[in-house]
């Protein structure tokens, strides 16, 4: 990468956010911590610097994410009477403009899944409720459409009354037992996939869990120069978000 293209990318990087906030903060910051007296101001803008530059790099992703991706792929053996659970992820409600459609991060769950159900004839679980008005499609039934719309021709089994992964969860657990099926492939996001785990794993002790991940958050190369640049994806958001989520399963773990 020659110097011109690294200020180039750099100058871009910090003209929007969220990397004119980095920029802003830190330049606050420096004057107030100099001073002599009250340098509180000084340090809440260097940590709001700081924050934001971990939220909104690629490097600062990777630090906050840590192990959370470091799950492998497996399914069952052939043979076994198996269900592919797909947990819900957002939706991308159209209004009266366009059809509602699963957000970004539940498409690359239901493409995974459709790919495994595709080379293995083994039902579709798909969870989630909150339709955003009376008498509109739950995330499930959304989720379950597109699977249809893909080519997904075997059964499809909606668990539309979750709210949460732990409900997700615990409503799947309800229809495994009913059919009798004790082998489950769990698809989620990568980054989402511990926390999935560690709820199942206490929610359907009985079940055989099969971890599936659906995309990754973080590159699998050395870091680059560019990875040090904020952009608008906020990966970091997402992984220190999850943390902060598993973390509050195993506390609210304590109370169920």
């Amino acid at each position: 990468m020659t110097l011109g293209f690294s200020l180039y990318k750099l100058a871009g990087s910090l003209a929007v956010p969220p990397g004119l906030f980095i920029l802003a903060a830190a330049v606050l910051a420096v004057p107030n911590l100099r001073r002599r007296g009250n340098r509180a101001p000084g340090f809440l803008a260097l940590f709001l610097a700081l924050g934001l530059f971990l939220f909104s790099t690629p490097a600062g992703a990777r630090f906050l994410a840590g192990d959370l991706e470091d799950v492998k792929a497996s399914l069952p053996e052939a043979g076994k009477k198996a269900a592919i659970l797909v947990l819900g992820g957002g939706v991308r409600y159209g209004g009266d403009l366009s059809a509602d459609e699963p957000g970004p991060l539940a498409t690359v769950r239901i493409v995974t899944a459709h790919e495994i159900a595709r080379k293995h004839p083994w039902p579709v679980i798909v969870t989630g409720g909150l339709p955003w008005k009376p008498n509109a499609p739950t995330t499930a039934e959304i989720m379950a459409a597109k699977l249809r719309d893909l080519g997904t021709a075997g059964p499809i089994l909606l668990a539309s009354r979750s709210r949460t992964t732990w409900e997700d969860l615990v409503q799947t657990s309800e229809i495994l037992k009913a059919k009798g099926i004790r082998h489950l492939v769990l698809v989620t996001n990568a980054f989402h996939m511990k926390r999935a785990i560690w709820i199942a794993e206490r929610v359907m002790p009985e079940i055989r869990v099969y971890p599936f991940p659906a995309g990754h958050l973080l590159d699998r190369v050395p870091l680059r120069a560019a990875d040090f640049l904020p952009g608008p994806e906020m990966a970091g958001y997402l992984a220190f978000r999850e943390r902060v989520g598993l973390a509050a399963a195993r506390l609210m773990a304590r109370f169920r």
